[in-house]
């Protein structure tokens, strides 16, 4: 019969990200906020797209456009209400400061929760 291992958990292994595409590089704001080891360790475990570079048309058509911005990326984040995408660099420039409590958009309702 066949060998077989109880209690050991298989964990499905994420692509490797370039450590590049873990830092914002076209943000229209500074972001006092931002916390760059948490935003790195979100983009790392695959919570949060990576930080692509935009594209001015869909090419070979895998392409999605964020709804803000008008770039097209190989993947966006998804709102957990509507499943709309957005791509990390908007998602960032969008997110509410510590300072304020207000959500501009209700994707950003997964990193206040």
């Amino acid at each position: 019969m066949g060998n077989v291992v109880s209690g050991v958990q298989i964990r499905r292994r994420l692509p490797a990200v370039e450590e590049r595409l873990t830092r914002p590089r076209r943000l229209v704001r500074e972001l006092p906020d931002l916390d760059a080891g948490r935003l790195h360790r979100l983009i790392r475990s695959g919570d949060l797209a990576p930080c692509f570079d935009p594209a001015e048309d869909a090419g070979d058509g895998q392409a999605e456009e964020c709804p803000i911005c008008f770039y097209f990326y190989p993947s966006l984040n998804r709102s957990k209400c509507c499943g709309k995408g957005i791509c990390t660099e908007c998602f960032l420039q969008l997110m509410p400061s510590k300072t304020s409590n207000a959500v501009q958009y209700p994707i950003l309702q997964l990193m206040n929760n």
